[in-house]
């Protein structure tokens, strides 16, 4: 996992988890206020923080990056 992570802000590391349309439009739609930055960053953002979590918690717990599709067949948080 840490070859993943990257430096984004004064040693604050991010990870990165990748989306394919299908799961960028279902995260959207359940996220209404996040937005997808399709010019610089390519990324999802504004996702509320219990969301961000959740996908991070499990990162962790399966040791992989791939976990959109199980984060999206949970119930929102």
């Amino acid at each position: 996992m840490a070859q993943r992570a990257r430096d984004v802000l004064a040693g604050l590391m991010a990870v990165e988890v990748p989306a394919n349309e299908e799961q960028k439009d279902k995260l959207l739609k359940r996220y209404p206020n996040a937005k997808c930055d399709t010019s610089t960053t390519k990324t999802i953002e504004l996702l509320p923080r219990a969301a961000k979590d959740a996908i991070f918690d499990l990162v962790a717990a399966k040791k992989s990056v791939e976990v959109l599709d199980d984060f999206l067949a949970s119930p929102a948080s």
